[in-house]
């Protein structure tokens, strides 16, 4: 991986961080709190309540196998598209289980 897309990654990272910590979230990246939830595939630590894998890729990923092999719940995707020698956000995007959206989304009565 390049040093750009390493670069990209992390900055989305620390969006998402930025973003949690804003939601009322402790969150920070793995890189700097643990090496042994990075090599679970596990990108932010936080107490939200879903094991977050971020992605920003020009392509998308593989969802099922990222939600089956690594131990993330949810996969935090930036769409990117390639403009000459730039690239540019083409939107951000979360993918979960069915399961687990469904019990994220149930009606409490």
């Amino acid at each position: 991986m390049s040093n750009r897309n390493r670069d990209s990654g992390h900055r989305f990272e620390l969006d998402i961080v930025h973003i949690l910590k804003e939601m009322g979230y402790k969150a920070v990246s793995s890189r700097q709190e643990s090496r042994s939830a990075d090599a679970r595939g596990i990108d932010i630590i936080t107490d939200y309540p879903y094991l977050i894998q971020c992605k920003n890729m020009a392509k998308a990923p593989n969802f099922h196998t990222l939600l089956t092999e690594t131990d993330a719940d949810v996969v935090f995707f930036r769409k990117t598209e390639k403009r000459g020698k730039r690239f540019y956000t083409q939107g951000d995007y979360a993918v979960i289980a069915l399961d687990k959206f469904l019990k994220l989304t149930k009606k409490q009565i």
